[in-house]
């Protein structure tokens, strides 16, 4: 077997074996040189693994989070790559305080290390150093020092997982994932002292041409690494995947004041994600709401000079207001916010979510109407207006409303479950399974997959177009499993 291609495969095998805790326990992980994975293999690696994550419902899916997060992450690495990498990012639902990188551009962020940032330059100076370990491609500099401890049970682990990717069988893989803790055991992937500080350096340049505080990086591991600081529990993880030292954070220091940087002020939208956040991970809604309320007790609307903060307490309170049945005083905020911020759709969804738990329901579909009318496919809105669509009006319209999305916007899993419900609603039922069979291969299940894409060929209704289109899908699942057979 070729060397880079056994290199590889126990890369694979290697990320594999994390999947089996239920906390998520990553290295801090970037992407690799041609040495031993080409850029070419990367973005395999990282889907596969993502996917995974994904199954393990490892991935928030929240619109508007996704959407800020992924928008933060392109302004950061737009600054240091020519589009050598496609970046994506998404957040982990764990309120501990961590991040890391996967081959292809795939950035995790725990929704904790937004919760425990105290402005958005200490947020984006985590991402940076993520960013930072993938353009400098750190994981192939020091896989090749781990890689052939575990050649043995790498391949019988990356049999085990090939073997469940085809089947769809979640035992197979659970068979094949017992050996990982031998597997583990020879050695881990920890990036060297040195690594990290270029990853730093790299990083602190990142912030200041995106417009950020280059400071804000040792900053905020100095917090982290201070007993008496109150997040100290939740950076456990954190300083295990980034352990940093006195030195460490002295080079970091040094390096900014050498930086002249034309600041720009944090976003809104970083204190209405906090926000969004702390309102969709509460374990009480009741909790939820007293911790903003206790924050706005001082804040009296209308009021034209509120922080970023105030305004995304604000918008906490009538997130929370709006599900406990609070309606006035939801009202109140969200008034003043669609007229103040009206280039914010986290007013605008919250608005029409006031107006659905009041039973205005064709109110809430003409209002988003009106709003998607200005930012046409915007993912949040057009996601949401389809659901409320085809919960309370038109499937018809819900279906065609998607459709249109995605033929612009690859779906995520979760929404291409949307549009089979639109779609199989709307009396478009050999659609439904198709959408169903592309729903399987977006989570690797290639049987139910094929089974749905059979059955959507048995629909009476089904045109000659829709067979055309269906028979060449099977055929394209068929060569590529084949293939995979064969290597």
């Amino acid at each position: 077997m070729h060397k880079r291609l056994s290199f590889l495969i126990i890369f694979i095998a290697y990320f594999q074996a994390f999947t089996c805790n239920a906390e998520i326990e990553l290295p801090d992980l970037g992407s690799p040189s041609d040495a031993y994975l080409s850029k070419m293999d990367e973005p395999a690696i990282g889907r596969a693994y993502f996917r995974n994550l994904r199954q393990q419902g490892q991935v928030v899916e929240d619109p508007l989070l996704s959407e800020y997060l992924q928008n933060l992450g392109e302004k950061l690495s737009s600054k240091v790559q020519d589009g050598d990498f496609y970046f994506n990012y998404f957040f982990v639902p764990q309120t501990s305080i961590n991040a890391f990188a996967l081959p292809g551009g795939y950035i995790g962020a725990n929704i904790g290390l937004c919760l425990n940032s105290d402005n958005e330059s200490q947020f984006a100076s985590v991402l940076s150093h993520e960013i930072s370990h993938v353009t400098q491609r750190h994981i192939s500099r020091q896989v090749g020092d781990q890689v052939p401890n575990t050649i043995q049970g790498g391949l019988v682990l990356l049999g085990a997982v090939l073997l469940s990717a085809i089947s769809g069988s979640s035992e197979i893989l659970e068979a094949g994932t017992m050996l990982a803790p031998s597997i583990m055991q020879q050695g881990q992937i920890d990036f060297t002292r040195e690594m990290e500080i270029e990853a730093d350096s790299v990083g602190i340049k990142t912030l200041a041409m995106s417009g950020y505080d280059p400071f804000a990086m040792a900053e905020f591991f100095n917090k982290l690494s201070t007993g008496g600081d109150p997040r100290n529990a939740a950076s456990i993880e954190f300083l295990r995947t980034h352990p940093t030292s006195v030195n460490r954070s002295a080079a970091a220091k040094k390096q900014a004041r050498r930086i002249e940087v034309k600041r720009i002020n944090d976003s809104l939208v970083f204190e209405l994600s906090k926000a969004r956040i702390r309102f969709l991970y509460t374990n009480s809604i009741e909790k939820s709401h007293a911790y903003f309320l206790s924050k706005t007790t001082r804040v009296n609307l209308p009021n034209k000079t509120l922080s970023n903060t105030d305004i995304g307490n604000l918008y906490g309170l009538a997130l929370s207001s709006i599900e406990l049945g609070n309606f006035e005083q939801a009202q109140l905020i969200l008034d003043f916010f669609i007229k103040e911020y009206q280039e914010y759709n986290h007013f605008h969804l919250a608005y029409a979510k006031l107006l659905l738990a009041k039973n205005n329901r064709q109110q809430a579909i003409t209002y988003l109407k009106s709003i998607i009318s200005l930012s046409p496919r915007n993912i949040p809105l057009t996601l949401y207006y389809s659901e409320v669509e085809l919960n309370y009006g038109s499937a018809e319209i819900s279906h065609e409303t998607l459709l249109d999305l995605f033929n612009n916007v690859a779906p995520s899993p979760s929404q291409i479950k949307l549009i089979a419900r639109a779609a199989n609603a709307s009396g478009e039922y050999a659609e439904s399974f198709s959408y169903m069979g592309e729903y399987y291969l977006s989570i690797g299940m290639f049987d139910e997959a094929i089974e749905q894409i059979k059955i959507a060929l048995t629909i009476d209704s089904i045109t000659n177009i829709q067979i055309a289109k269906f028979v060449a899908r099977l055929s394209e699942i068929e060569e590529y499993l084949e293939n995979i057979n064969n290597r």
